[in-house]
């Protein structure tokens, strides 16, 4: 299915977030000309930017539109939400314990980091959103879309990966 315009700042993210995933997962960048590190140690910092300039700024915005009118409309929205927060928090925690240890087990922290947030970011494209769009009213998508993109052009993320 199509994007609904309203869910398009999200995907767009995504894409993102997909892209520093594959990054963490495979410990080097795809892209020839990628200025990725292989150093983990060096993924460490560039990692925890990403965090907090696109990340953070992304859950809180799901948080506070999203995942609210997805646990109005969707059926078994509620159980989605509660897994797609849990994820939230645990990605939180994961980039908590980088930040107080940048250095221990960067092979195995790293790499989970990755596989976490590429899982979390299917699920909400392939199934969050698509059952959205499915189930919420044309009305309710426009305004779920007028309030994302104030919320996504206060955030300005920096899309750096």
């Amino acid at each position: 299915m199509k994007r609904h315009e309203s869910l398009v700042p999200l995907s767009r993210d995504h894409h993102f977030g997909l892209i520093m995933a594959q990054q963490l997962i495979l410990g080097r960048a795809t892209n020839p000309r990628a200025d990725w590190p292989t150093d983990r140690t060096q993924q460490v910092p560039r990692l925890i930017k990403f965090f907090e300039s696109d990340l953070r700024p992304h859950f809180d915005i799901e948080e506070a539109h999203v995942f609210p009118a997805a646990d109005r409309s969707v059926t078994g929205g509620g159980r989605q939400v509660r897994s797609l927060l849990a994820d939230h928090d645990a990605m939180r925690a994961m980039i908590r314990g980088l930040e107080a240890d940048p250095v221990a087990e960067l092979d195995e922290r790293l790499p989970a980091f990755g596989h976490l947030l590429k899982a979390h970011i299917h699920k909400e494209e392939r199934q969050l959103f698509e059952q959205m769009q499915a189930a919420c009213a044309p009305a309710e998508l426009e305004a779920l879309g007028a309030r994302v993109a104030a919320a996504h052009d206060a955030a300005e993320p920096a899309c750096e990966v």
